[in-house]
């Protein structure tokens, strides 16, 4: 249906809602007040703590006949969850449909409500006294009648701004119903993040503590113990002269800066202890020293863990929270924090090979999908390429499968033949080779992926199947290896947000998003059966985002109390950690 103007949409009211807030950044926020302005006529509605305090649900519908908008409005529905009112069904956020509007562009500044309305040509004085504003709000009070009127005012200033900016957004929205209703999924995603925040993940605040409390003696007896194989640290400092002698004895190459100086960042090394797996406990080393700041990871005073997702943040729409402050940022072995509390359990699933299955089914590559399908891709490219007889498996043709899942992992990357053999311990001859058998594989897939390359690199935009876009913008250096792997994280993130609609709205609980997994919580009586329902939905979100048929399975690792997570990858360096606390 075609709309001629805003004011014609399907809706009885318009609502731009926002609230003024304080508290920890890891614990439940407290209201501060509430400014609500119905679009349509202009009518403003202000609401005080007092008065917030004691209202048992929202002050208008929230209901399908009514829209609500709001700017990064996950902040507004958590206060929602926390007077314990219904969540509105129908949200327009200008947040991510700016995000939306712009991804690809270099906006000098960022994506605040500031430059949303600069970038639509809004008139507005609101960032006068932003900052004094809020300085006063986190004070937590009390604050006096002046003071109060002077915050509800600056409340009520960020819903006039929406009521400039929601008409100028949706302006070339209304013609386009799908376009309207790709919006109201990313609305609805928000308001599942809200309740993902507000849960957060629990996290044995004891044993935290501890480390935190020992943290400096540990970093040394880590350097300690770790570097008498390298014999490269002194003082606890890290020496680069010592670190080049150790790669000259091993033979070890290294890649280098113009300078000439040796590459010392984190991917780097990443690559290097791949190929060279003499350097792992190095890399996890200079992770943990470098990384690692214990008394950053946000954990409110009921042992949570509660952070910012960041949704939208990524140019492929993934979340983007902090590295430091979420439990699952920093290096692998902190996982090891992650404790359900008394009668309950945690599963952590996440989807099979997820991008491969992405990009199987957006090409339209039966062969790949079949890969994918087999369960095991790997080991079907080695056999469709000609590297495996038919009957192979991982266990009779290893060496064969794990060559051939560097270049499964890596190809629709974008990563070169050198990049691959430098990570893999490959020559860079055999690289060559299987990368030219993987494009000979998979010819439906390669004409896809460099179509959609070609097409970005030309300045034309590329979209998800739920309409998450990007386009490079006037000024930018695009580079081709961003649009060959985009479509598959963009879809691949348009799955995650799917299934956590559909899993809080179900009533399930889930901790946290991690790129193709979802962390869930329940009662160990019922973990089972929470288990099949998130599983019943992410099988259902992966079939809505593949295709008809096509569906990603599952892997899941459960966890009862008095357990505790743990991560495979970061089970040597927690055992380590754990000897030298108990030292301490």
């Amino acid at each position: 249906m075609l709309y001629h103007s805003w004011h014609d949409l399907p809706y009885t009211k318009i609502f731009a809602c926002d609230f003024e807030f304080y508290g920890d950044d890891a614990d439940l926020k407290i209201p501060v007040c509430l400014a609500i302005r119905e679009l349509r006529s202009g009518k403003i509605y202000r609401y005080w703590q007092d008065e917030l305090l004691t209202m048992k649900e929202a002050p208008f519908s929230t209901g399908p006949e009514v829209l609500w908008t709001a700017y990064y409005s996950s902040a507004e529905w958590g206060i929602f969850h926390q007077l314990g009112w219904k969540i509105p069904e129908r949200i327009f956020d200008c947040y991510t449909e700016f995000s939306c509007e712009t991804n690809g562009q270099e906006l000098l500044g960022g994506r605040s409500l500031l430059n949303a309305l600069d970038y639509f040509k809004c008139e507005t004085s609101l960032g006068e006294e932003k900052t004094r504003m809020r300085d006063l709000i986190l004070t937590g009070g009390p604050w006096t009648k002046e003071q109060q009127l002077e915050i509800l005012d600056y409340c009520q200033s960020d819903v006039d701004a929406l009521a400039q900016l929601f008409p100028r957004m949706v302006k070339t929205w209304i013609m386009d119903e799908q376009r309207l209703g790709h919006a109201l999924l990313r609305g609805r995603y928000m308001a599942a993040v809200s309740k993902i925040e507000q849960n957060g993940t629990p996290v044995d605040i004891e044993l935290l503590r501890k480390l935190q409390d020992n943290w400096e003696k540990i970093k040394l007896g880590l350097i300690t113990e770790v570097d008498k194989e390298y014999c490269i640290y002194e003082d606890g400092h890290f020496k680069v002269a010592k670190f080049e002698n150790y790669l000259t004895t091993q033979s070890i190459p290294w890649p280098r800066l113009q300078s000439g100086s040796l590459k010392l960042d984190r991917d780097t090394f990443k690559e290097q202890q791949r190929a060279y797996p003499q350097l792992k406990s190095l890399y996890d080393l200079r992770v943990t020293l470098d990384e690692m700041k214990l008394n950053r990871l946000a954990v409110g005073k009921d042992g949570r863990n509660r952070v910012m997702l960041s949704p939208f943040r990524s140019k492929t729409g993934r979340n983007q929270p902090s590295t430091s402050r979420f439990i699952f940022g920093p290096s692998t072995w902190l996982r090891g924090l992650i404790k359900p509390t008394v009668g309950n359990s945690v599963a952590y699933i996440d989807w099979k090979s997820q991008e491969i299955a992405v990009a199987a089914a957006k090409s339209g590559d039966d062969v790949m999908w079949h890969a994918y399908s087999s369960g095991d891709p790997y080991m079907a490219f080695a056999i469709q390429s000609g590297l495996a007889p038919a009957n192979a498996t991982k266990l009779t043709h290893k060496s064969v499968r794990d060559r051939c899942k560097v270049i499964v992992l890596g190809v629709q990357y974008g990563m070169t033949a050198v990049g691959m053999a430098r990570g893999s311990g490959l020559l860079e001859a055999e690289a060559q080779d299987l990368i030219r058998r993987h494009h000979e594989t998979y010819k439906v897939f390669w004409q896809w992926a460099e179509g959609n390359a070609s097409a970005a690199l030309f300045g034309l935009p590329l979209q998800t199947c739920f309409g998450w876009k990007i386009q490079a913008g006037l000024g930018t250096d695009p580079k081709e290896r961003t649009f060959l792997n985009w479509p598959m994280q963009a879809n691949a993130a348009e799955m995650l947000r799917l299934a956590c609609c559909m899993a809080t709205e179900a009533g399930l609980k889930i901790c946290a998003p991690i790129h193709d997994a979802l962390l869930l919580e329940a009662p160990t009586d019922r973990i089972l059966e929470h288990i099949k329902c998130l599983e019943a939905i992410m099988r259902a979100a992966s079939e809505a985002v593949l295709g008809e048929g096509k569906f990603c399975g599952v892997d899941i690792q459960v966890v009862n109390y008095p357990d505790r997570y743990q991560d495979e990858r970061g089970a040597e360096m927690w055992a380590l950690v754990m000897d030298l606390l108990e030292r301490c």
